[in-house]
């Protein structure tokens, strides 16, 4: 009898830590298909509204690097039979309001020093997700960790000024 109760208690922590993992998947991928559009809308943004040309290039690669990443996410998505996002935080979207209404090296300074910021977090945020049992989810974290630290890499390479060839891909 005291067998049955052990393993009927063991059943249900099973089954409440994977439904606390897949809750948690769908947070991370939440926020990653967010991340992507915010990326992608940002880097557009650089790439007409830049000053320097390296700010315009490095807008270019976010453009399509996050592009790429928000398809995979968005496939990841429907996998977990979850609604994605259709975009950015509010928090994101008055980054890029503000943002939008600068100009010249005031825009250059401010989107790279947003980009630093934001590239930290989400390296931090796939990192912490890079064991997760979702195998389509740890292989689309392995492929994007690196991506990511090339556009912090770059980002800071602009921030300290030696942009005349950040490690872009």
């Amino acid at each position: 009898m005291q067998s049955g109760r052990l393993a009927c208690v063991a059943g249900a922590a099973l089954a409440a830590s994977a439904a606390f993992s897949q809750v948690n998947e769908q947070v991370f991928v939440k926020e990653a298909v967010q991340s992507n559009l915010s990326e992608l809308q940002l880097g557009e943004l650089a790439a007409q509204r830049g000053e320097s040309e390296e700010v315009r290039k490095f807008g270019e690669m976010l453009r399509t690097d996050h592009h790429a990443a928000l398809q995979r996410t968005m496939n990841i998505a429907k996998s977990l039979k979850m609604e994605p996002p259709a975009e950015p935080t509010t928090e994101a979207r008055g980054f890029y309001e503000g943002l939008s209404q600068l100009s010249g090296s005031q825009f250059d300074a401010a989107f790279v020093s947003h980009m630093i910021m934001a590239h930290e977090e989400a390296i931090a945020q796939y990192s912490r997700n890079a064991s997760s049992d979702n195998d389509a989810l740890a292989a689309m974290v392995a492929d994007t960790l690196p991506k990511l630290k090339a556009h912090l890499a770059a980002a800071q390479a602009l921030q300290r000024g030696s942009a005349a060839h950040p490690p872009l891909h």
